[in-house]
């Protein structure tokens, strides 16, 4: 009996899990990911015929560039899609609904980045300079996580992918330019902090203090636009 039941489970599960990648991989999400694929790439062969290739701080840049096009659009247009398809009724009827189908999805959605940019920092590090694999791509991910996870909390709030598309961009814009001012650029506040751009007038040790801080402040942030993502998503009427 156990054992049947257990089988019964996997298999809500496989299923579970089948039907959300369906999801992701639909609509728009391909051109993302072609995207993502074209510019990593194009700027790989620059970096490969350079004769500068021992630059990781501008890899990194790269590999966090890519890994946000991969997470833009599920992370986006995901509620509107289920609106458009209608099937966010159906998902709403479903007792714990935040736990048992959204989670799942964007749990899936930054498991296939996270395996795609491993994949990303692997060729590189065959191809231009040798690096900590798991390393850079974990270092890459925080960042990706915390403006993944924003842009799905503000999908709940504006409810449409357009416009939540609008506002991350602004605010991407924003922070790009933040961060070239003095106070915020080596800051633990900078969203895109380089761990492998040390600042010139600071010892290691600071550097390694402000990076830790910065990571933490970016896991803490992704934490509470989740949390706040899966509350919205508890008010059905808004969505209706």
């Amino acid at each position: 009996m156990k054992t049947r039941t257990l089988y019964n489970y996997f298999t809500l599960i496989k299923k579970m899990i089948l039907y959300n990648l369906r999801i992701i991989f639909a609509n728009k999400f391909i051109w993302f990911l072609a995207g993502s694929i074209i510019f990593y790439l194009g700027l790989s062969v620059i970096y490969v015929f350079s004769n500068n290739v021992s630059r990781m701080e501008d890899l990194y840049g790269v590999f966090t560039f890519s890994g946000i096009l991969l997470v833009f659009y599920p992370s986006v247009f995901g509620i509107q899609n289920d609106q458009d398809a209608r099937t966010i009724e159906i998902l709403f009827g479903i007792p714990n609904y935040r736990y048992k189908v959204w989670l799942v999805r964007i749990i899936l959605i930054f498991v296939i980045a996270y395996l795609i940019m491993l994949l990303f920092t692997f060729l590189s590090s065959v191809m231009i300079i040798k690096f900590q694999v798991f390393r850079m791509t974990t270092q890459v991910m925080i960042p990706v996580l915390f403006l993944g996870m924003m842009a799905f909390m503000l999908s709940t709030v504006v409810r449409n992918g357009n416009g939540t598309a609008v506002i991350m961009i602004i605010f991407g814009i924003l922070f790009m330019m933040m961060q070239n001012a003095d106070f915020l650029e080596k800051s633990q506040w900078n969203i895109f902090l380089n761990p492998f751009s040390p600042a010139y007038d600071v010892n290691e040790t600071t550097w390694a203090i402000i990076t830790v801080k910065n990571r933490i402040i970016l896991i803490t942030g992704t934490l509470i636009f989740l949390l706040v993502a899966l509350f919205n998503l508890q008010k059905r009427e808004k969505f209706m």
